[in-house]
């Protein structure tokens, strides 16, 4: 992986939960032994009051399923910091590639680039009109 051995993967729920159980599961599969943990969006009014959930150890890397303007991700990088960890990366499945000066501060690394999906989005929405003229 770019991001080198990583310990543990987070991010901000809900998006990052399904991506980071993945993780975690095929890690423990595979005899590795990566953490996971998640960032609320709000810290909890009760109880202990955590905002994250989970292990953190490091090297630490921030997951999202989908990056536009870079907010959810940004959360979690702080959520992190403050709690005194480094954060190594972030990596996305999607870059909605919207040009935002936020998104490129956190330099993240993404599976797919919205572009990627350009002409099956154009036949959808062909599709789409022609189902709609003929009803």
């Amino acid at each position: 992986m770019k991001y080198g051995k990583i310990k543990s993967v987070g991010g901000l729920a809900n998006g990052a939960i399904p991506l980071i159980t993945a993780i975690v599961l095929k890690s423990s599969s595979n005899g590795g032994d990566i953490a996971g943990f998640f960032v609320r969006k709000e810290r909890k009014p009760h109880g202990l009051q955590k905002i994250i959930e989970g292990t953190i150890l490091e090297p630490v890397v921030i997951l999202d399923d989908v990056i536009t303007t870079g907010r959810s991700v940004r959360l979690a990088i702080d959520a992190v910091r403050e709690e005194g960890y480094s954060v190594k990366g972030v990596a996305t499945v999607i870059d909605r590639e919207e040009n935002n000066k936020q998104k490129h501060a956190s330099k993240p690394t993404s599976l797919f680039r919205h572009s990627d999906f350009k002409q099956f989005i154009a036949e959808q929405i062909k599709r789409k009109k022609r189902t709609k003229i003929r009803a």
